[in-house]
C-alpha cells in the first residue's frame, strides 16, 4: 500500500514538474515576442524620426490626425483645420510609433510645432519626396523590385536597375536615392513593413496619392 502511494505522488509530482516547466518555458517565449516587438518598434521609429520633417498628411478622407494619443481615446483635429494642413502642405516628422491592435499608430509633430497628435503609418501619412520628378524613376522602379518580391519573382536585375538610377542622380537627390536603395536591400532581405523604404511611405504597400 505505502508503495503505491509513493508511486502516485511520484507521478504526481513529475506532472507538476512538467506543466510548471511547459508553462515557465510559454511565458519566456511570450516575454521574448513582446520585448522583440518593443526592440523592433524602437529601430522603425528611429529610421522614420531620422528622416526629419519629410511626411505630409494626404488628404482627410484618407488620413486624418487625432489629438492626444491613441490609448486616450484622441479627438481628430477638425475638417476645417485638416483642410489649412493641406493646402499649406505642412510638414511632420515622426516622434513615435507603437504597434496597436488594429494597425500602427503613428505619433507626428509639425515643423511649425502648431499642430501634434497622431496617424496611422499605412494611410495617413506620405513621404513629400514621393512628388520630387527627378526620383520618379528610381521610385518606380524601387516598387516594381518590392511588387516583384511579393509575388515571389527575382529581383537581382530590377535592383541593379534601381541602384543604376540612383547612382546617376546628384547632390540632394542622390543622398535620397542612397539612402533608399540600402533599405530597400534591407526589405528584400527581411520581407517586412518595417523595413520599407522611408522615400515609398505614402507608395507602398497603398498608393495614398491616387484619387
Amino acid at each position: 500500500m505505502k508503495k503505491t502511494i509513493r508511486l502516485v505522488l511520484t507521478v504526481l509530482l513529475i506532472l507538476t514538474t512538467l506543466s510548471v516547466t511547459n508553462l515557465t518555458n510559454k511565458n519566456i517565449v511570450s516575454a521574448h515576442a513582446v520585448s522583440s516587438e518593443k526592440l523592433q518598434d524602437k529601430v522603425w521609429t528611429k529610421k522614420l524620426a531620422k528622416a526629419g520633417y519629410v511626411f505630409e498628411l494626404p488628404n482627410s478622407k484618407k488620413g486624418a490626425l487625432y489629438k492626444n494619443t491613441a490609448a486616450k481615446g484622441g479627438k481628430s483635429y477638425s475638417k476645417k483645420i485638416l483642410k489649412r494642413i493641406l493646402k499649406q502642405h505642412t510638414l511632420f516628422k515622426v516622434r513615435k510609433l507603437t504597434r496597436v491592435k488594429n494597425g500602427i499608430s503613428v505619433d507626428l509633430i509639425s515643423k511649425n510645432g502648431k499642430y501634434k497628435g497622431y496617424t496611422t503609418y499605412v494611410n495617413g501619412i506620405y513621404n513629400k519626396n514621393l512628388l520630387n520628378q527627378n526620383l520618379q524613376p528610381l521610385i518606380n522602379a524601387e516598387l516594381s523590385t518590392m511588387d516583384a518580391k511579393d509575388n515571389n519573382k527575382p529581383t537581382a536585375a530590377l535592383l541593379e536597375q534601381a541602384q543604376t538610377l540612383a547612382t546617376a542622380l546628384t547632390g540632394k537627390d542622390k543622398q535620397i536615392a542612397d539612402t533608399s536603395i540600402k533599405q530597400l536591400k534591407c526589405f528584400l532581405k527581411h520581407d517586412d513593413l518595417s523595413e520599407t523604404p522611408v522615400l515609398l511611405i505614402g507608395k507602398y504597400p497603398s498608393d495614398l496619392l491616387v484619387n
